[in-house]
């Protein structure tokens, strides 16, 4: 696995177990003074982004551009959750997108 695939996995998987705790444990939605329906809404919208970014991870070996694709796409929504905990697994995903598209274009033009 290359390095942006790692990224994309270490994020994805941080933000999956963030948005799983923040779900099923009570305890941290009221640390985080937040227990409204909506709150709960955004974290289950980011529990999919961030699985979005696990499969992004994991294509990004063999198709790049839509692995990178998928890894922002779960990094620029996982930004709609109101947590702190997820700044972490947003930056390692957007990283991990970053250098895919970047590699991706690299070797596009070494090829012509």
């Amino acid at each position: 696995m290359k390095l942006e695939g790692l990224l994309g996995f270490l994020g994805s998987a941080l933000a999956i177990a963030f948005s799983l705790m923040v779900l099923t444990i009570p305890g941290i939605s009221q640390a985080l003074e937040e227990e409204s329906f909506f709150f709960y809404l955004l974290t289950a919208g980011t529990l999919i982004l961030s699985i979005l970014g696990l499969v992004g991870s994991f294509v990004v070996a063999h198709k790049p551009r839509m692995g990178a694709v998928f890894m922002i796409a779960a990094a620029i929504g996982g930004t709609m959750s109101v947590s702190v905990m997820f700044l972490i697994p947003i930056m390692l995903l957007g990283l991990g997108g970053l250098i895919a598209l970047v590699n991706q274009e690299e070797i596009a033009l070494d090829g012509e």
